[in-house]
């Protein structure tokens, strides 16, 4: 499996359809699948009609978190592109439409959906098999749509993503098939393949230091009602005024992603972290994925030269490994970039081979990631970056790196 990027690129639709056009035409592989990264606003459909115009090959992508990269760099409004190709790549797309509604029905016609559309080109060639999946983040329980993946893939399917933010304002967001901008949709991706992938994930978040404990009282799925028997954003807003984390001129929603709830787990130190997705008039605040009543949980919070080092451990963990890095995608957590800001620029660069040896990388802050793979526990994930990569020659699909 091959990959060629594009960007950070800022112009207009016609310019992009054109640039793309170049990019490809100058590509020794054959192109199969194009993965478009859009700012929040703007006419989505139109660059997404120039980047299928241009390569005549399925489109997908979303709306980011409020940055999206490429080895080259990262921007706040421009557009990134990847394109995965290859002689032994095969690519199926589907829908899964209205999630909300019920995830495990959405995400068992969409799987059904591939399933049919392999069937009708054809025998499969037995290569193993990777779901890329990018989903509205407004309109899922992450923990859910994860469990709902597992149910409908062999267990040796490595699952991999993020969901789509909106720049950071909480309002909605989009995630891209063809033409179309989505909501309340998740858009999955099979992709067979002979190289082997490597995924991991890391945070580097820790409970902020001189945080209290918090019980959870009442939950329900993902909507988070009460801690210690008081509504959860009151609690919440509390606690982040009293360790100082409150920022100035932000809203309490944009604050409390920075800042996410941090539950302890059996293993060791590491945190099982939930981020916000809305604040409701009675209090209750609503996570991208689900916790449990009676656990214990508390702010937590980075320094960004923790969260630097995570992420040149998560490239030295995935990309050690590889003889040579064709491609690599990564799924970062808009959190990560707010708390960074301007040096944003240095944890992209940390992503990349601990070597310095030039490679393609796409990638994307979103509002959860996604990493389903041997040894894999959660699947799904807050404040974190997930880092997929491949190697250039044909090893079959390896175990994952840590």
């Amino acid at each position: 499996m091959k990959m060629m990027t594009l960007g950070p690129f800022d112009g207009n639709a016609w310019l992009l359809g054109r640039k793309v056009e170049r990019t490809v035409a100058e590509w020794k592989e054959p192109a199969r699948l194009a993965i478009v990264a859009l700012p929040n606003g703007g006419k989505h459909e139109e660059y997404l009609a120039a980047v299928e115009d241009a390569t005549g090959v399925p489109v997908i992508g979303a709306t980011t978190g409020g940055a999206s990269f490429t080895e080259r760099g990262f921007t706040r409004s421009g557009v990134s592109c990847a394109f995965l190709g290859g002689a032994h790549v095969e690519v199926t797309c589907a829908v899964a439409r209205e999630l909300r509604a019920d995830h495990g029905k959405s995400i068992r016609a969409a799987l059904s959906d591939m399933d049919e559309a392999v069937s009708s080109n054809g025998p499969r060639s037995g290569a193993p098999s990777s779901i890329l999946v990018l989903a509205d983040a407004f309109a899922c329980d992450g923990d859910e749509l994860v469990a709902a993946l597992r149910q409908g893939v062999p267990p040796h399917t490595r699952v991999f993503g993020g969901t789509a933010g909106d720049g950071w304002t909480f309002e909605g967001a989009r995630v891209f098939l063809g033409r179309k901008a989505l909501t309340d949709a998740a858009v999955l991706v099979r992709l067979t393949h002979r190289h082997r992938v490597n995924i991991d994930v890391v945070h580097g978040f820790r409970a902020a230091e001189g945080g209290r404990d918090f019980t959870i009282t009442d939950i329900e799925r993902n909507v988070l009602r009460t801690l210690d028997g008081q509504p959860a954003a009151r609690g919440i807003e509390e606690e982040l005024s009293r360790l100082g984390l409150r920022s100035s001129g932000e809203g309490l929603l944009q604050t409390m992603a920075k800042h996410a709830l941090g539950a302890k787990t059996p293993f060791g130190e590491a945190l099982k972290i939930r981020g916000p997705i809305a604040v409701r008039g009675d209090g209750a605040v609503v996570l991208t994925g689900g916790l449990a009543r009676g656990q214990v949980v508390r702010v937590v919070n980075a320094t960004a030269d923790a969260l630097l080092q995570a992420a040149k451990g998560l490239s030295t963990k995935v990309l050690g490994s590889l003889p040579a890095v064709s491609g690599a995608l990564v799924f970062d957590c808009a959190s990560r970039f707010r708390l960074l800001g301007e040096r944003y620029r240095d944890e992209v660069r940390a992503f990349l081979s601990p070597s310095g040896a030039a490679h393609p990388m796409f990638g994307m802050a979103c509002y959860g990631q996604i990493a389903k793979f041997g040894g894999s526990v959660e699947g799904f994930y807050n404040t974190s970056a997930v880092m997929v990569a491949w190697g250039e020659s044909d090893q079959g699909t390896g175990p994952a790196s840590g």
